[in-house]
């Protein structure tokens, strides 16, 4: 994948061994599909769609999944 990020800024590769991270986001379920996450000092909402209980006022948590592969 080419990107326009300098190679300074995105650091050497990966180490062979890999890496581990912990991340910790406390997920609060609000109501009927509507569900709340917070991380830090950011919160992100997912919500589904009528069909299957939802308000469809956020986008799914499939959507934050898929989005999360694309960035």
């Amino acid at each position: 994948m080419t990107t326009d990020i300098p190679h300074e800024v995105i650091g050497p590769e990966l180490p062979a061994g890999g890496t581990k991270r912990t991340m910790v986001v406390d997920c609060e379920h609000v109501e009927k599909m509507l569900h709340k996450g917070t991380r830090n000092q950011f919160t992100i909402y997912s919500d589904e769609p009528d069909r299957i209980g939802g308000d469809d006022n956020y986008p799914s948590p499939l959507a934050y999944i898929v989005s999360g592969i694309g960035f």
